[in-house]
């Protein structure tokens, strides 16, 4: 009779190393794991199967290394929690294993609690029920650190907690309104850099001119109005951290003085001839196809490989749905606390209709719908009436005659701006071009309909 589901190995440990293979079944009992081992990358394929819950994976092994073997485990079971053992100190496999898709990675030698603690919270998150309710106890990062009750959020959670301590540099990439920017410095107050500056750069909010001065500071005299010399935001974040929000929008003449300070952590300021040197710790983001605009020729390639050591996806909310009551509660606990209130909770029916929403602008937009829902009521408790209207304008198709609801021109525009706004994928400077405006009218826009 084969083995009961609760029988069989839930913990696939390989290692062509006897002996640790020995020490690692032992404490994996200790700990009420069922080990099952693997002394070769094949053997481990070999071994999988739908009942192992987790893998501790050596990189140092016989046939196919770790980080291949990383790579076909992630492709046979995409969601396996894997941790990688490296060699001491070996910054560069611990970097590559997080970029193959490890939760997390230890170098040798290890202490046996820290890896079956890992292995404790990789088990507690998968298991973690979703909230259900506005009431969830999900809290803001800045209270108890982050959490969620998304599978893949928290997958990255584990990834961008062990890539802040590498202070290497990381690309964000997602959606406008995700919160690249709170992951951003969520993934500063990690790192060993987290008493320093966090300087965030927008690269499109400025004219090139500015910008070349923003990022690399001027010297006096270097162009009309430069009164005074000043530092760049590389000077000042040499210690820190530089946020460079929306990468994709840095104009091509800016691009081989940033691919400079990357390689060689030297600039010039505008204007200047003296060399600066910077310590700064890159994070950038974007929310265009960055290979799309390396394949078209607008964005150099050799900086796309630069920026993009490390890479975190950051999923749109129409994914994460079930992080909507927590990120709700959190939000309205902070509308509170800022206007001095109680605060409010949400009906069935309201939270109803915020999970059947698509969310285009995200979290961002959430935001802004709880703030224009709270701002007139008188009750404590919000409902259908309070978030409907502020969501039915996106839910509406062309007209199509007979009884069709006439729209109003301010709809008119958020439909014809947003279609625009998705199909370039986010990007301001298109959608500008495409509507024939400014890229501040789409600041603007985004804005008034609630999307920033």
């Amino acid at each position: 009779m084969p083995p009961s589901l609760e029988e069989q190995p839930n913990l696939l440990i390989v290692d062509d190393d006897e002996t640790i293979q020995r020490l690692l079944v032992i404490a994996a009992k200790d700990h009420g794991w069922r080990p099952r081992t693997a002394g070769s990358g094949m053997a481990a394929l070999d071994g999988l199967d739908d009942s192992i819950e987790a893998v501790v994976l050596d990189h140092g092994l016989p046939d196919i290394d770790g980080l291949q073997t990383l790579e076909r485990l992630r492709q046979a079971k995409s969601n396996l929690p894997v941790i990688m053992l490296t060699g001491l100190n070996d910054a560069e496999t611990a970097v590559r294993a997080l970029r193959a898709g490890a939760a997390d990675y230890l170098t040798k030698p290890f202490e046996l609690k820290r890896l079956f603690d890992l292995l404790r919270q990789i088990r507690l998150d998968r298991s973690e029920p979703a909230p259900t309710s506005a009431g969830s106890t999900l809290k803001p990062a800045a209270a108890d650190g982050l959490r969620s009750a998304n599978q893949r959020v928290r997958e990255l959670l584990r990834r961008l907690e062990k890539a802040a301590s590498l202070d290497t540099t990381i690309l964000l990439t997602g959606e406008s309104g995700t919160g690249k920017t709170y992951f951003a410095k969520e993934i500063h107050r990690l790192s060993p850099r987290a008493a320093e500056e966090f300087i965030p750069v927008s690269c499109p909010a400025l004219p090139r001119e500015l910008l070349e001065s923003e990022l690399f500071g001027h010297e006096k005299g270097s162009f009309t109005g430069a009164t005074a010399s000043r530092a760049g935001r590389f000077e000042q974040a040499s210690k820190g951290t530089i946020f460079l929000d929306e990468i994709g929008d840095l104009p091509a003449e800016l691009q081989p003085k940033l691919l400079n300070v990357l390689q060689d952590r030297e600039f010039f300021r505008v204007g200047g001839n003296k060399i600066l040197r910077t310590n700064a710790r890159v994070i950038a983001a974007t929310n265009v196809d960055l290979h799309a605009k390396v394949a078209d020729g607008s964005f150099r390639e050799d900086l796309y490989y630069r920026l993009n050591i490390i890479e975190l996806p950051i999923p749109p909310l129409r994914e994460r749905k079930d992080d909507l009551p927590g990120l709700t509660a959190a939000i309205l606990g902070r509308i509170a606390a800022r206007r001095g209130n109680d605060g409010w909770t949400l009906t069935s029916g309201a939270s109803a209709a915020l999970a059947a929403f698509d969310w285009p602008g995200n979290i961002r937009q959430l935001e802004n719908v709880l703030e224009r829902a709270t701002a007139f009521t008188d009750r404590d408790e919000l409902g259908e009436q309070d978030l409907v209207p502020l969501l039915e304008s996106r839910r509406e198709g062309p007209a199509s005659g007979g009884g069709a609801k006439v729209r109003t021109l301010h709809e008119l525009e958020r439909e014809t701006f947003l279609e625009a706004y998705r199909r370039t994928g986010g990007n301001k400077a298109k959608t500008a071009r495409e509507l024939g405006v400014s890229e501040r009218t789409v600041y603007n826009l985004l804005e008034r309909h609630g999307l920033k």
